[in-house]
């Protein structure tokens, strides 16, 4: 491809981002996939400019409001301070695969872009105004670091299947193959790959060794501390990837129920299962799930809710998502998240244990949840986490205190928080046996 068609299909695909309000990656892989012709360096060099585009909108949006210029995909493109608007008009020479040339205005915008030294901070990470004050309020004086991590590019980050490999065999494996591939600092589980692997087509993901699992969602999974021969409910379960951990964890011994409102997320799950060679999970659909906040009433030694949430703690994969998010729509989250802390605690048994865990790096979905969690429901306590994790977490920035909270800047993973609650052994009885109804499914 010219750079001209590049440059085109850049604006095709960033419109169709914009346009659909869908993911970037699987806009990206649609638009392979409708053209093959585009060799392995056409692709890379897209994928490179739209996401250059995406975690770069605030600035460039900044750029082009100051000139009152229009938001379109081809400006946005092209507020690029680095590239001189005579490129951009070479480029956009009207020719057979390349954009139409400037109009006056779009060259008249691109001529007056401002110095970036006066940009505001939300234009700096790469957020909305109204989120970035609401995030730098959670950050205080280390906001801006933590901002500019949450807009760097994440790794791949693998989870060995421990019931079909070891960590060790797996990474000897990816470095004969030219793979450069490390263990992860805290997970005793992950490995982490700088570079792009396309993992779907790679035999040991191909044969259940690894799936791909950011770090922090591990240590997620990995504060269950679920065993062999244990009765355990994922009931925010998602497409399973930490169902898949936990099973594992057990041994295939004992049982896993896995449920969600998002019937095609649930989907996804039972072919991983049977990739993994996982045999001690039960799948209950959305409609089942009354039927099974019955049934397990105080019976589960362990209960997971990764609930649903803004999902800030992702946007460095996702980098579209933050300009979608609507604070508006964060009470109501809130309200979804205590319903199921109050059902996942009414599933626990005396001296079980229940971890509530979000992927979002904001308070009132974190700390402040878990402190309504205690005033409401006076038979749990909080778990340190030198006591919630097992023995294979040794880092003492992992194990101190009692909330997970893991940010980009400070641990390279995932925005993420998750914390403990042991149920007492007395003073519970259940005292509202109609009120079971499907609350909401997973980020």
């Amino acid at each position: 491809m010219t750079p001209g068609a590049r440059l085109a299909a850049t604006i095709d695909i960033l419109a169709e981002i914009f346009g659909r309000a869908a993911a970037a990656d699987r806009v990206l892989a649609d638009w392979q996939r409708r053209n093959r012709y585009a060799g392995a360096k056409d692709r890379r060099a897209i994928s490179d400019a739209v996401y250059a585009v995406l975690r770069e909108q605030g600035m460039r949006r900044w750029r082009l409001e100051q000139g009152g210029a229009e938001m379109t995909p081809r400006l946005l493109t092209f507020a690029d301070a680095s590239t001189p608007l005579a490129e951009w008009q070479r480029l956009c020479d009207g020719g057979k695969y390349a954009p139409p040339p400037l109009s006056e205005a779009e060259a008249a915008a691109l001529s007056h872009l401002p110095s970036d030294e006066a940009a505001p901070l939300w234009a700096r990470v790469n957020l909305p105004p109204t989120v970035a004050d609401m995030v730098q309020a959670a950050f205080g004086d280390a906001a801006e670091m933590e901002l500019a991590a949450l807009n760097g590019r994440a790794p791949l980050d693998l989870r060995v299947n421990t019931l079909k490999t070891t960590r060790e065999e797996v990474l000897l494996q990816l470095r004969a193959e030219g793979i450069g591939a490390a263990p992860t600092p805290y997970s005793p589980l992950g490995i982490r790959i700088a570079e792009r692997v396309r993992l779907e087509a790679h035999p040991l993901y191909r044969d259940g060794l690894i799936e791909p699992q950011d770090e922090a969602a591990q240590l997620g999974g990995l504060l269950v501390d679920a065993r062999p021969g244990e009765t355990v409910v994922d009931l925010c379960a998602g497409a399973g990837g930490k169902t898949l951990l936990l099973a594992a964890l057990m041994r295939n011994r004992g049982q896993v129920h896995a449920t969600d409102n998002d019937p095609r997320r649930l989907g996804r799950l039972p072919p991983r299962l049977q990739r993994a060679g996982i045999r001690n999970v039960t799948i209950h659909p959305a409609d089942q799930m009354p039927e099974l906040l019955r049934s397990m009433e105080g019976r589960a030694d362990r209960v997971l809710l990764d609930v649903p949430c803004s999902g800030s703690g992702t946007w460095r994969r996702n980098p579209e998502a933050r300009w979608r998010y609507d604070p508006a729509s964060l009470d109501e989250v809130v309200r979804r998240q205590r319903g199921l802390l109050s059902d996942g605690a009414r599933l626990v048994r005396p001296g079980g244990r229940l971890v509530y865990a979000t992927c979002s790096i904001l308070p009132l979905e974190n700390q402040q949840q878990a402190e309504w969690f205690l005033a409401h429901h006076a038979e749990f306590t909080t778990l340190p986490l030198t006591a919630a994790f097992g023995s294979d977490i040794t880092e003492l920035r992992i194990r101190s205190g009692s909330e997970l909270a893991l940010t980009p800047y400070r641990h390279g993973t995932d925005g993420f928080f998750a914390v403990a609650f042991q149920r007492g052994r007395r003073g519970w009885q259940a005292d509202d046996p109609d009120r079971y109804t499907p609350t909401a499914s997973r980020s």
